[in-house]
C-alpha cells in the first residue's frame, strides 16, 4: 500500500483502573465511639460519642479513558485528543437521623456520580526554516456531571434535596445552583422575587426544600420570606483551557501565553456587600464603601432602573439572589519572554543571551475587579490574593 506522507504517526490510548477513597472526618466511622470523662476522682466513665456502620467501605472511582495521539503534515501540526468517563460510585454521605437516638447521623455509602469529559490539544507549526519558526499551541477541556444515584431518605419528600446553595438529584448535575429569583422592582423601586404558588403549603409558608418551576410576572413579592427558590443548572464553566505562542526571527524570540475559561458562573458576594445600603445612619453602619452601580438605582427621577431603590434601611433589596450570579469567563495574559541571541564571537562562550520575562501581565473578567478562578461555588470566603505581578530581565551566558 502507499504510505500517506501527510501522515506521520497515530496512536490509540486505551486505559481503565480503579482508586479508593476513605477520607473521612473521622477514623472509626465503621464502628461507635466513646469518650472517657471523670466521674469521681478515682474513676473514668463511659460516655456514648457517636454510631459506626460497620458496612461502611471505601468510595471507589472507575476511570475509563480513549484517545488519539497524531501528527501531520511532516509534524507541522501535531496534537492529541482524549475522552474519559470517571465514576464516582459508593460515595460516603453524612447521614442524619434523629438526635432522640443520641447522635446527629452516621456515615453511610450511598449514591454514584459520574464525570465525563474530553481533552484537546493542538500545536501548529506555520513556519519553520532555519532562521524563522512560528509555533502555536492551544487546549481545551470540557467536563460534564451526572448524579447517578441518590439515597432514598434524600429524594424521598422532594425528589431531590438542597444542601449549601446547591439542588441535588437523579440525572442533574452537580453545582446545580439554586437560589431566589430577582424578578426586577415595582412602581416603587422595592425589590421583586418570584414564588410558585404550586410551592404554597398548607401553613401559607413556602417549600423553598424543592426548586420552583413557574415564573411569571403575577406570582413576584417583595419579601424574601415568600419567595421561592429556582435552579440555574450547572454553574461549571463549559469550556477551560490555555494557548500560547513562540516567534523566532534569526537571533530574536518571543514567547507569550495565554489562559481562560468560557461560561460558568460564579455567586460574587463582594459586589452584593457593595450595592447594599446601609441599616441606619448611626454606629458602624455609618460608613462603608459602595460599588458605583448605586447610582443607577430606582429613584423617582430614574424609574426605568432594574436594580432596587437606594433607601437607608432597605435591606430587603440585595438580599442573596440570582441577582448576584455573574458570568465566570475570563482571558489571562499568564506570561511572555522576550529574548535576543547574540551572535558567537568567542571561542570559550557558546551563547550569550538577553531576555526580559513577566507574569500574571493582566486580567480581563466579565466583572471587572472579579477574580473566578479560586472557587466555583462563590468569592464570599476567598482569601488569597490576585497572582503578583512580576518583569524581570537577566542575561544567559553559556561557556
Amino acid at each position: 500500500a502507499q504510505t500517506k506522507n501527510w501522515l506521520d504517526y497515530l496512536k490509540l490510548k486505551v486505559s481503565i483502573g480503579q482508586q479508593g477513597n476513605d477520607n473521612l472526618s473521622t477514623s472509626y466511622g465503621w464502628t461507635n465511639t466513646y469518650t472517657l470523662k471523670p466521674a469521681s476522682k478515682t474513676q473514668m466513665a463511659p460516655g456514648f460519642s457517636g454510631f459506626g456502620n460497620e458496612d461502611i467501605t471505601w468510595e471507589t472511582t472507575t476511570n475509563f479513558n480513549v484517545g488519539l495521539e497524531f501528527g501531520f503534515f511532516n509534524n507541522r501540526l501535531a496534537g492529541n485528543i482524549d475522552f474519559y468517563n470517571k465514576n464516582t460510585s459508593n460515595l460516603l454521605f453524612w447521614l442524619s437521623i434523629p438526635e432522640s437516638t443520641g447522635a446527629r447521623g452516621y456515615w453511610g455509602n450511598m449514591g454514584t456520580v459520574r464525570n465525563t469529559g474530553v481533552e484537546l490539544t493542538l500545536t501548529g507549526t506555520p513556519i519553520r526554516t532555519k532562521d524563522y519558526e512560528w509555533i502555536i499551541t492551544a487546549n481545551l477541556s470540557h467536563n460534564a456531571t451526572k448524579i447517578v444515584k441518590a439515597p432514598e431518605s434524600k429524594i424521598r419528600e422532594n425528589g431531590g434535596w438542597y444542601d449549601g446553595g446547591y439542588w441535588y438529584e437523579i440525572g442533574g448535575p452537580m453545582y446545580n445552583y439554586m437560589d431566589i429569583a430577582y424578578a426586577g422592582v415595582n412602581e416603587h423601586g422595592e425589590a421583586l422575587y418570584f414564588y410558585d404558588p404550586n410551592l404554597l403549603q398548607a401553613d401559607g409558608s413556602m417549600n423553598t426544600a424543592k426548586p420552583g418551576s413557574v415564573k411569571d410576572m403575577q406570582y413576584v413579592t417583595t419579601k424574601t420570606g415568600e419567595a421561592s427558590r429556582y435552579t440555574v443548572g450547572s454553574i461549571l464553566p463549559k469550556v477551560f483551557g490555555g494557548f500560547n505562542t513562540t516567534v523566532r526571527i534569526k537571533w530574536f524570540d518571543i514567547s507569550a501565553s495565554f489562559d481562560y475559561q468560557i461560561g460558568g458562573k460564579v455567586y460574587d458576594a463582594r459586589y452584593a456587600a457593595l450595592m447594599s445600603p446601609v441599616s441606619n445612619l448611626t454606629g458602624s453602619g455609618a460608613g462603608q464603601t459602595y460599588h458605583k452601580d448605586w447610582v443607577k438605582s430606582w429613584s423617582p427621577n430614574n424609574t426605568e432602573s432594574n436594580l432596587p431603590r437606594w433607601w437607608v434601611g432597605d435591606q430587603n433589596g440585595s438580599q442573596a439572589s440570582d441577582r448576584f450570579l455573574t458570568n465566570a469567563g475570563y482571558l489571562n495574559f499568564q506570561s511572555f519572554v522576550v529574548g535576543f541571541t547574540l551572535p558567537k564571537f568567542f571561542k570559550e562562550i557558546e551563547k550569550i543571551r538577553v531576555y526580559c520575562m513577566g507574569e500574571n501581565l493582566c486580567f480581563w473578567s466579565a466583572r471587572k475587579g472579579l477574580d473566578p478562578r479560586y472557587s466555583y461555588g462563590g468569592n464570599a470566603s476567598v482569601g488569597a490574593y490576585s497572582p503578583m505581578r512580576t518583569i524581570s530581565g537577566g542575561v544567559e551566558v553559556v561557556f
